[in-house]
């Protein structure tokens, strides 16, 4: 798929964002490890957002299911707002062994979808609802 967004756009988009909901986003305070795991993460929401199935807007993400997700799901276009308290009880009761149980949970409680809806979804899709999900832990 052609690039819909400049990267430029994309990322100024990204920094008011992580502003707007409180994510230091800035990386020369953060230690090497931290650094590169944060800019890792910001590139797999910058290419989603070139693609133009990522927007960012002031404290909300609107994050469109890409094709390769099958038929119901494609093309659903998922509504991520502010984080709240519920994004840290939703890994409750999980053990440390379940990271991937506990980030479905968080992807739940950030859209409002069963945690099963994630278990469909193309795995490039799960990805990029997984790196939100940790921005939002790391808040």
């Amino acid at each position: 798929m052609e690039n819909q967004v400049a990267e430029e756009v994309c990322l100024k988009e990204f920094d008011d964002w992580c502003d707007s909901i409180g994510i230091d986003h800035d990386t020369n305070e953060m230690n090497e490890e931290d650094r590169e795991d944060f800019i890792k993460n910001r590139n797999t929401l910058i290419k989603a957002c070139k693609k133009g199935r990522l927007v960012f807007s002031a404290g909300k993400i609107e994050y469109t299911i890409s094709d390769l997700s099958p038929d119901g799901f494609k093309g659903t276009t998922l509504e991520i707002g502010q984080p709240t308290g519920k994004i840290f009880t939703a890994m409750d009761n999980l053990k440390d062994t379940q990271s991937f149980k506990k980030l479905a949970n968080v992807m739940s409680a950030i859209t409002g979808k069963d945690v099963g809806y994630f278990d469909k979804l193309h795995a490039g899709d799960w990805r990029v609802l997984q790196v939100i999900s940790v921005f939002f832990i790391t808040i």
